[in-house]
């Protein structure tokens, strides 16, 4: 286990034992544990684990945990009424949308963690899919392809 993958399984069992309210009762709980993490580093993981703060009377961070397939049928759906576009270029993948929808599908896309991807950059109607070279954009194009309607039109392909 590396060292993020151990700091992530440190902080759901932090969440799952006491109630958490702020970060920086979290970083403070992690130091406790012999755990130095900045706090750029923490919210980058807190968005990882999908920890949502839940409204009560005493509001604190939860797991928020949504199963792959609901993330995989909520990716076809936008592919199935959204996608204008979708076309590799070098070691990058081109996604457009309609109007308003990119950051939707870049929040999706990032919530599914595809192993060829390093980072989603989304406008209003572009969402450019960035991956660590070619063969990876290609890899990562392919595995897109398979949420697309069966009818759509690659333009190059």
């Amino acid at each position: 286990m590396n060292k993020k993958e151990a700091r992530h399984q440190l902080i759901r069992s932090l969440i799952s034992e006491t109630k958490i309210h702020t970060q920086l009762e979290l970083q403070k709980a992690l130091e406790k544990n012999g755990v130095s993490v900045t706090q750029a580093t923490l919210s980058r993981d807190m968005k990882e684990l999908n920890l949502v703060k839940v409204s009560s009377d005493d509001s604190h961070y939860e797991v928020h945990s949504i199963s792959k397939t609901r993330w995989e049928h909520r990716l076809r759906f936008y592919m199935e009424d959204a996608l204008v576009m979708l076309r590799p270029v070098q070691n990058q993948i081109v996604l457009k949308t309609l109007p308003g929808l990119a950051q939707s599908f870049g929040s999706i896309l990032d919530a599914m963690h595809f192993p060829d991807m390093v980072a989603t950059v989304c406008g209003d109607d572009t969402c450019l899919i960035i991956c660590e070279d070619d063969d990876a954009a290609k890899r990562c194009f392919d595995e897109l392809s398979k949420y697309t309607p069966p009818l759509f039109f690659w333009g190059d392909r």
